[in-house]
């Protein structure tokens, strides 16, 4: 409001300024022209009266200040008014004398007062009309512009929830979509430093737990395959490598999100590597009532370790989004091998859209008790391998991973 009221002020005292300027110029061109007017008539009139030739009695000077609003005057010549008439008089000389013609009478300033009056009202009149009009224009202007400074004291405040209103047209809406994307990536750099500092805690500790668990289960590990040389050793003790297995290949992710992702390509069978985390996962997905299924087949450069990690993390997704899913057909992953990639997908909810643009970013997980951790290393790794994960809506309903980009062997 203050905004307005400051624009207002500033409109109406300029406008005053040049109506007054303008006003009193024209009133003075008026004046100027009303007196060479009456001046000229008087000039006329005295010649015309004095080249006559008749006696310019009482009864017709009556008559003629009745007709012009004149005052007439007859002198003697040697009179000094005769000689010098005053301002706003003309004289003209006759046989006898000289006549003086008086134009600025009661008259002559009764038309300068209308003529003063007639001006000031339409000044007045053409005021009110502008303060109308600048008060609108002031409105437009200033609520646009209100509303940007409450923005960004908003901004400056801390509030980057709140979105700025695109308001206003021209330099005001440039300035209110700056203000926006400004704020957006404000949201973006806060998000981004905040994820920093949780990985670099969480870095710290998963160095200290990948350490302190690699030691036993390496030992578990040894003992396991000791006693798996007897054959007369249970079955169940496979079972307990496997996992084995999948918990070292765990380890090995956190030690490669700590220190670093580091890759050895070799030209890999990815239908064997595929069929080994299906091996690892298929306890798992019966407990879920998951089906997996795998087709296809390729020979590409990748790290077979690296390839299994990313492997586990989607299909332990979308097993995990499976589990007590209730659609209308069984749940299923589908482990398709592309000639520079795979593709996972499954038959489940879908991913969440609120989650949907920072899918693989850290922390970004709606999944009650996930991590949001899994994706933003799938990613990695591929990144690693100069391919890219990209995520597609399936047809029909549930999720679709898409890894290209993987050079053939």
């Amino acid at each position: 409001m203050r905004t307005q009221t400051r624009l207002l002020r500033s409109f109406l005292a300029a406008y005053i300024a040049l109506t007054i300027l303008a006003g009193a110029t024209s009133y003075h061109l008026l004046h100027l022209f009303q007196r060479q007017q009456a001046e000229d008539s008087a000039r006329s009139l005295a010649s015309v009266l004095t080249a006559g030739g008749f006696t310019f009695s009482e009864r017709i000077q009556r008559r003629m200040e009745e007709l012009t609003g004149f005052e007439f005057v007859v002198l003697s010549e040697g009179e000094e008014r005769a000689l010098h008439p005053p301002p706003g008089m003309v004289s003209a000389g006759f046989p006898g004398g000289v006549l003086l013609i008086d134009y600025q009478t009661d008259r002559y300033h009764a038309a300068l007062r209308t003529v003063l009056v007639i001006t000031s009202l339409v000044a007045g009149l053409g005021i009110a009309i502008f303060a109308l009009v600048a008060w609108r224009i002031s409105r437009a202007m200033a609520l646009p512009l209100e509303r940007l400074a409450k923005a960004a004291t908003a901004i400056g405040a801390g509030d980057w929830q709140t979105p700025v209103p695109l308001v206003g047209h021209g330099e005001i809406r440039h300035l209110a979509e700056d203000l926006e994307t400004m704020r957006r990536q404000l949201i973006d750099l806060d998000r981004r430093n905040r994820d920093a500092e949780r990985l670099a805690t969480l870095g710290t500790f998963t160095a200290t737990i990948a350490h302190e668990v690699r030691n036993p289960l390496s030992a578990i590990q040894l003992t396991v395959q000791m006693l798996r040389q007897d054959p007369q050793a249970p079955p169940s003790l496979a079972m307990i490598e496997e996992e084995i297995e999948r918990l070292d290949d765990t380890v090995d992710e956190l030690l490669g999100f700590t220190r670093g992702m580091q890759v050895e390509i070799q030209p890999v069978e990815l239908a064997e590597v595929v069929a080994r985390v299906c091996q690892l996962l298929r306890r798992q997905a019966s407990h879920a009532g998951v089906t997996l299924s795998a087709q296809g087949t390729a020979r590409l450069q990748a790290d077979p370790k690296r390839m299994r990690q990313l492997l586990l993390n989607l299909i332990l997704n979308a097993i995990q989004a499976l589990h007590g899913y209730q659609g209308d057909e069984t749940g299923r992953v589908d482990i398709a091998i592309l000639p520079d990639g795979l593709r996972v997908s499954d038959n489940g909810p879908g991913v969440d859209p609120a989650i949907r643009d920072e899918l693989f970013s850290a922390f970004s997980s709606t999944r009650t008790g996930g991590t949001g951790l899994g994706l933003h290393l799938a990613a990695l790794i591929a990144r690693q391998h100069g391919a890219s994960l990209s995520y597609e809506e399936r047809p029909g309903g549930g999720s679709c991973f898409i890894l290209r980009g993987l050079k053939p062997a």
